[in-house]
């Protein structure tokens, strides 16, 4: 049974659907663990670790359907969870070639990808293209961190600096999803800040179209228009 070191996984099961920021936090944990579920002796892959927080959830989902969780972080998070189905590798987690050498299994297959680590829209552009071509179809990709309503003035954690990358990381995830969106179904969760979960629809060798940037209208003069006629 996975034994977590910063906090009770106890706690994050109770939180599941609750009211309040935890709540949220649960929730969103809770979806990972579902997304786990689904599959049996799943394969799965998170890019980051810290205190452990989705690692101990992944790994209980893990070990409910005897599969088995490899985590990744440059820093050494070795003691951030107890369980026999995990696997830790103090990496970069963009070194595809180490971590495959490793772990050989995951280039046959990935049920469940989660991203979680470098804050940076670059770097979650740069490990969807690595990891997305081995997610097996019907597999997931999921993200942390898509919300930057928490940081936007005046909110809970306002933070303007933090508020342009979390937006920079929801458009990494957006321009990949509308470059593939035939291959793809992608819902987000808001609150807490924010979770991203992409099914990928299409066969595993199929290679994904580059992301790219859709051209967005701020306005046009009949939107204009129609807002200055409404608030008449």
């Amino acid at each position: 049974m996975v034994q977590t070191r910063y906090y009770d996984l106890s706690a994050v099961f109770e939180a599941d659907g609750q009211p309040g920021v935890f709540g949220k936090v649960a929730t969103q944990l809770m979806s990972l663990h579902r997304l786990v579920q689904q599959f049996h002796a799943p394969l799965v892959l998170e890019c980051g670790v810290n205190e452990g927080w989705s690692s101990g959830v992944l790994a209980h989902a893990c070990e409910q359907q005897a599969g088995r969780l490899v985590s990744l972080d440059i820093a050494d998070c070795s003691s951030a969870i107890e369980s026999e189905v995990w696997t830790f590798i103090q990496t970069d987690d963009a070194d595809q070639d180490f971590v495959l050498s490793r772990v050989p299994e995951l280039a046959q297959g990935i049920d469940v990808v989660y991203v979680d680590s470098l804050h940076s829209p670059r770097h979650v552009a740069k490990l969807i293209a690595l990891w997305y071509p081995l997610v097996k179809q019907g597999g997931y990709l999921a993200f942390d961190d898509v919300d930057p309503g928490p940081f936007m003035q005046g909110r809970r954690k306002d933070n303007a600096d933090m508020e342009v990358v979390w937006r920079g990381i929801a458009d990494a995830v957006l321009d990949f999803f509308h470059a593939n969106e035939d291959d793809l179904l992608l819902e987000l969760h808001f609150g807490s800040t924010g979770l991203a979960i992409m099914k990928k629809l299409a066969r595993r060798d199929k290679m994904p179209r580059p992301a790219r940037r859709l051209r967005r209208r701020h306005f046009t003069l009949r939107s204009l228009a129609r807002q200055w006629l409404t608030q008449r």
